[in-house]
């Protein structure tokens, strides 16, 4: 039954709570009860008494005295019968006029008695004595069913919602437990290296979002493991060309087959340069990652600032024929780090430069909404297709297009960018359309 120790905790301590509850509301309600009864018995006791006191009053009225109590009494009550808690009765001379054959027997008990006077038109005639203490004395057998049947019900009311709270809390940790075992099954398959497998029948409470969590975890683990992978091949694929083309030229030049000639050794050299390219590509992340935790914080006026940026990247531009152009910019300070802000508008420049053709446009664009500014670098370039937007930030992630030898690369420029925009408290999206360009939106608060 109990197969998880979280099961068996969790059924433990609904089921103590749940019996404890229900033993304190069981003993409240039988202690309850039982003041209840024995207030019932206390009115019916002071009832027999008064019941009593009427009795013989009546009797004294009718016999205008005491005469011949001690050997007849009253009607329907006679000394050493069933006369309830009455001891004896003395008459206005304290002289003692009946008494019961318990007070005959035990005369010297010192048994605590309380009185009642016996009043008749006004005037006191006597005084009854009857005993205090001995309520059990006057219950009668209808009153001890009674009680008995109370509490038998009572336990019986234990009993059974003690086993109901029993099935409740098993089922209810059951429901409680289920999902986190299979998340804690799935935990050790990640761990174990199997990321292919997925939380189902989640319920709609945290712990629910605590498995829709583990399922994007493994889904985005899943994607790093697939794009760990084919960096690895893209790896291989890049650098075994130049690799290859720098062995044979080499070997060629040293048996003499392929002449050590300047255009041969520039073709050697643009190999060791493409290598160099992808070198540097494999530790940009490192570099951004640096940055991140050496960020350096300053005012920095966006105006000018992305003036800079503009000039310095126009004869680029001009030079593949792109119209390049940067809109007004409003006056605005950014509390940043100037050079991390620096490689994210160079990794999106250089993006738009790679997949914009001659004759078409790349804007740089700035505009203020409340508390925030945004950046927009905006291209007239291949654009990017529906399927690969979700994953363009994603590190060595690269569209099918942009894997030939004019682009290169392993796809960390956007990963650099986003990684730095988040660091600095900015947000960063795309749009694009297929054939028609790109947007890229970077956002940043202003502190104001």
């Amino acid at each position: 039954m109990f197969d998880s120790v979280i099961l068996k905790k969790l059924t433990i301590v609904i089921l103590a709570v749940s019996l404890g509850g229900i033993l304190v509301l069981g003993l409240t309600v039988n202690l309850a009860l039982d003041r209840q009864f024995q207030d019932y018995l206390t009115r019916n006791e002071t009832a027999r008494q008064e019941q009593i006191v009427r009795i013989l009053g009546d009797y004294y009225r009718e016999n205008n005295g005491w005469n011949g109590f001690s050997d007849m009494g009253p009607p329907g009550f006679r000394p050493g019968g069933p006369m309830g808690n009455l001891r004896f009765v003395a008459d206005e001379k304290q002289q003692i006029v009946i008494a019961s054959r318990r007070f005959m027997m035990r005369r010297q008990d010192k048994e605590p008695l309380s009185s009642r006077p016996i009043v008749v038109d006004g005037v006191r005639v006597g005084t009854a004595y009857f005993g205090q203490n001995v309520i059990q004395n006057i219950i009668t057998a209808q009153d001890r069913v009674f009680r008995r049947t109370i509490n038998r019900s009572i336990f019986l009311a234990i009993f059974i919602t003690g086993f109901l709270a029993f099935l409740v809390a098993v089922l209810f940790a059951r429901r409680v437990s289920r999902p986190i075992t299979a998340m804690n099954q799935i935990a050790k398959n990640m761990t174990a290296g199997n990321l292919n497998c997925r939380i189902g029948a989640l319920p709609n409470d945290e712990i629910g979002e605590l498995g829709v969590s583990l399922n994007s975890l493994a889904e985005r683990l899943q994607q790093a493991d697939q794009l760990r992978k084919k960096m690895t091949a893209d790896v291989a694929h890049d650098l075994r060309t130049p690799l290859a083309t720098v062995k044979s030229h080499l070997e060629g030049i040293i048996d003499e087959v392929i002449p050590a000639s300047k255009g041969n050794l520039e073709s050697l050299l643009e190999e060791i340069n493409r290598l160099t390219e992808l070198v540097d590509d494999l530790q940009a992340v490192a570099a951004a990652d640096v940055t991140i935790r050496h960020f350096q914080n300053e005012p920095v006026e966006l105006e000018s600032f992305l003036k800079d940026i503009h000039a310095k990247m126009l004869p680029l531009f001009q030079e593949k024929q792109i119209i390049f152009s940067l809109t007004p910019v409003p006056p605005v300070i950014l509390n940043i780090d100037r050079n991390a802000l620096s490689k994210i508008m160079q990794n999106l420049l250089s993006n738009a430069y790679k997949y914009t053709f001659a004759g078409k446009r790349v804007d740089i664009n700035a505009f203020c909404f409340g508390h925030s500014v945004a950046i927009t670098v905006s291209d007239e370039g291949i654009g990017i297709p529906a399927k690969d937007l979700p994953n363009i930030f994603e590190r060595f992630y690269r569209t099918d297009e942009s894997r030939n030898r004019d682009s290169g690369g392993f796809g960390l420029g956007l990963t650099i960018v986003k990684e730095l925009v988040e660091a600095m408290g900015g947000s960063v999206e795309v749009s694009s359309a297929l054939g028609e360009g790109s947007r890229f939106t970077i956002r940043f608060p202003t502190g104001d």
